[in-house]
C-alpha cells in the first residue's frame, strides 16, 4: 500500500478549516503537516486549490438504480453499489431495510452481515464503501403514517418482535415510540446497543417529549411521514426542532422538503444537530412520488450550499462528522484527524464536483 501525501489542499476537518498536507500510510491518516515540512518517503498527490473533506456518511440508504436492499441483491450487485457510492463520495453508509415480513427482514440482515457489514468498519469482499451496520426502517411504525411501507407488514413496537429482529448487524432502528407507551421495547432496543430514531410516527408533542427523555436522539427524515407542524400542537417535529439533544435527519432533494424548510431546520437545529441523509432507493422519486430519493449525499451537500441553507463546511459536517458522532463511528471516520481511516473526498471549489475519492488510503479510479 502506497504512502501518500495530499499536497496543497484546503482541509475541512470539518470542525475547522486550514491549509495543510495530509500524510497517509497503512490506510490511516498519520499526520497533518504544513506544506514546508519535509516527508520524502511519501508519494505526493497534488490537490492544490481543492477542498479536502472526510468521506461522507449516509445513515439511510435503501439502494439505487441497480440494487434494492429489501429485495434479493447478489454479491456482484453489492460490490458495484458500494463502489458507485464511494466514487460519489459516500465512503460509509448503513444499508437500510424497509418494512417487510419479519422472516424476510431476518434473511436480508443475515445476508448483509455475511457480505460485508462489519462492526469494526473493515472493508471486505471487494467492497469500496464501509457498511458498519444495518438500519431497520420499520416494521414497528405507525399504521397512521406508513408512507410507502406496506401496511400488511407493520408490527407492534414490542419486545417480542424485537427479539426476532435485533440480531448481529443491526445498529439503528426507526420506530414509532407512541406504540410503546411503557417504553419496554425502547429499553430492550437500547439494552442491545441499537440506537432508536423517531420516524413514521403519529406521536404528539407529549409522546415525543417522553421518547426523547427516554434516550431517543434521532428523527428520521424530519417532516416526512409524521404529523405536520401545527400552531396548536407542534407534534413530534416541533418537539424535535426545539430539543437541543435531538438530531434531525433530513432529505435535501427539494422534493421531500422545500429548500426553505431545509433552511428552517438548519437554522433551528444548527449545523451541530442536523444530519443529511438521502433515503435513496431503487424506485426513487420517479414520477414525483416520495418513494425514497434519487440523489446522492454529495447532491444534498451541494443543494444546501446552493439554497443558502448552510455553508460548505457546515453541509459537510452534516454529512460526515454529525452522523459519525451520533452513531459512535467517530473514532474511525467522519473527521480528518491523525489515527482515523484515510477516507477522504477532494472537491473542486468552483462547482463542488468531486474530483478524487480516497478509501482506506487508496485512490479510487474510474
Amino acid at each position: 500500500m502506497k504512502k501518500l501525501r495530499l499536497v496543497g489542499g484546503q482541509v475541512i476537518t470539518p470542525l475547522e478549516v486550514r491549509f495543510a498536507d495530509i500524510l497517509i500510510e497503512g490506510g490511516l491518516i498519520t499526520a497533518i503537516i504544513q506544506s514546508e515540512q519535509s516527508a520524502p518517503a511519501y508519494e505526493p498527490v497534488d490537490v492544490t486549490g481543492r477542498l479536502v473533506t472526510p468521506g461522507l456518511i449516509d445513515l439511510q440508504l435503501n439502494g439505487g438504480p441497480n440494487l434494492d436492499f429489501w429485495g434479493k441483491p447478489n454479491e456482484e450487485e453489492l460490490q458495484k453499489f458500494t463502489r458507485d457510492q464511494a466514487m460519489a463520495g459516500v465512503t460509509t453508509f448503513l444499508p437500510t431495510l424497509i418494512t417487510a415480513a419479519v422472516d424476510h427482514l431476518v434473511e436480508n440482515i443475515k445476508w448483509l452481515t455475511s457480505h460485508g457489514v462489519a462492526g469494526d468498519m473493515s472493508l471486505s469482499k471487494g467492497l469500496s464503501a464501509r457498511m458498519p451496520g444495518i438500519h431497520l426502517e420499520g416494521p414497528c411504525l405507525s399504521p397512521k403514517r406508513p408512507g410507502v411501507h406496506p401496511p400488511e407488514h407493520l408490527q407492534p413496537f414490542s419486545v417480542e418482535i424485537l427479539k426476532r429482529l435485533i440480531i448481529d448487524g443491526v445498529v439503528l432502528m426507526t420506530v414509532a415510540p407512541e406504540l410503546d407507551p411503557g417504553s419496554e421495547a425502547l429499553h430492550f432496543l437500547q439494552s442491545r446497543g441499537v440506537k432508536a430514531s423517531l420516524g413514521h410516527s403519529n406521536a404528539n408533542g407529549a409522546e415525543a417529549r417522553k421518547a426523547f427523555s427516554e434516550g431517543i436522539r434521532l428523527m428520521t427524515h424530519t417532516f416526512n411521514a409524521m404529523a405536520p407542524l401545527h400552531h396548536r400542537d407542534p407534534g413530534a417535529v416541533g418537539t424535535a426542532l426545539m430539543d437541543d439533544a435531538v438530531n434531525c435527519c433530513l432529505i435535501a432533494d427539494g422534493l421531500h422538503l422545500a429548500p426553505e424548510t431545509v433552511s428552517m431546520i438548519v437554522r433551528l437545529k444548527g449545523p451541530r444537530r442536523t444530519i443529511l441523509v438521502t433515503d435513496a432507493a431503487k424506485i426513487g422519486t420517479t414520477g414525483g412520488g416520495l418513494v425514497g430519493s434519487s440523489i446522492d449525499l454529495a447532491d444534498a451537500v451541494r443543494n444546501c450550499v446552493n439554497w443558502g441553507s448552510a455553508s460548505f463546511q457546515a453541509a459537510v459536517r452534516m454529512a460526515s462528522y454529525n452522523p459519525a458522532r451520533v452513531m459512535g463511528f467517530d473514532e474511525k471516520v467522519g473527521h480528518i484527524e491523525v489515527g482515523k481511516f484515510a477516507d477522504l473526498v477532494v472537491w473542486n471549489p468552483a462547482d463542488l464536483v468531486i474530483e478524487k475519492v480516497i478509501v482506506d488510503g487508496q485512490i479510487l479510479k474510474q
